[in-house]
């Protein structure tokens, strides 16, 4: 991941990154997190950032801490259940609003939807 310097604050773009990584399965249940130290390397930022990171995302239980062994992704269904949902909506509500501005109607946007999902389905 590409830690950027814009409006978007470094612990925040950590956080996006290690949720989209826990919605898309990429990082699955029970799976242990590397070390701050390593992931402040492969980021190219402070620990402190990463370690700000890591503790909100444990205060929303998508990662709990071993104390001898570390840091792991939940094992709990319904928060990552309910992770996709608060993304699915997020990008949903940002795709309707932008389609929304430049005055498109509905049926010409599901019409697309559905076109773009069975060609990628292909």
């Amino acid at each position: 991941m590409k830690i950027t310097t814009g409006t978007i604050p470094i612990y925040r773009q950590i956080i996006d990154y290690f949720e989209l990584e826990i919605a898309s399965g990429r990082l699955k249940s029970g799976q242990k997190i590397d070390s701050i130290r390593s992931l402040a390397v492969q980021f190219k930022v402070n620990p402190n950032t990463v370690q700000k990171s890591l503790l909100e995302l444990e205060r929303a239980g998508y990662i709990y801490t071993d104390r001898t062994n570390g840091k792991f992704v939940t094992d709990d269904e319904q928060t990552i259940k309910k992770l996709n949902h608060s993304i699915i909506k997020t990008l949903s509500k940002d795709f309707v609003d932008g389609v929304r501005r430049l005055g498109f109607d509905y049926e010409t946007v599901v019409e697309h939807l559905k076109e773009i999902w069975e060609e990628e389905n292909e």
